[in-house]
């Protein structure tokens, strides 16, 4: 954390004391916080976990947790980093676009809801979305239930024994009918 001095360099602080976090050489402002001039302002989040608070220990963490559920960091990316996610729980109060951890995937939520035993984002599709996996080059194609879980321009999925390209940014049509272009064997 870090805090603005009259000289304009920042300085490591305390966490209450923090007006903006530096993460891989950039800085952010903290949201409800003393407003730092000309960098983006993002929000720290705690998560209650079922009468337990989990506490990201390390800053980069929650500032990749941060960006990817705001949507900075692309699905594949974040797969790649499922360890920094907190695990899916019960009974829990959940947001839309949160993102957690259940059997080895990540899932980001697509309807506000309080979790319930059986409501485990693997069996419950009208609550959670699978994100992709980065070692599938060509995922499943599923039936998006909206744009929040919409393919975007260039997703690649596999369909009905052939592999598709999405033309569309926002797509929500199966492959084959519109939005999506059959991949070759040597690419587009």
């Amino acid at each position: 954390m870090s805090y603005k001095t009259r000289n304009g360099c920042l300085v490591l602080c305390p966490e209450n004391e923090a007006t903006g976090i530096a993460w891989e050489g950039k800085v952010y402002g903290l949201l409800g916080r003393e407003e730092l001039p000309g960098v983006p302002a993002i929000m720290l989040e705690q998560v209650d976990g079922g009468g337990e608070l989990y506490k990201a220990s390390e800053t980069g963490g929650i500032m990749f947790v941060t960006l990817a559920e705001g949507g900075q960091i692309d699905p594949a990316t974040a797969a790649e980093h499922t360890e920094l996610f907190a695990p899916w729980a019960c009974p829990v109060s959940y947001a839309v676009g949160q993102i957690r951890q259940h059997g080895g995937r990540l899932y980001k939520c697509l309807q506000a809801h309080t979790s319930q035993e059986g409501w485990t984002p693997d069996a419950a599709p009208s609550l959670w979305v699978a994100i992709s996996d980065p070692a599938e080059e060509w995922p499943a194609w599923s039936q998006p239930i909206g744009a929040q879980d919409a393919y975007p321009l260039g997703a690649k999925v596999s369909h009905k024994e052939k592999r598709w390209i999405s033309t569309a940014d926002n797509n929500v049509w199966e492959p084959g009918v519109y939005g999506w272009e059959e991949a070759q064997e040597d690419g587009i």
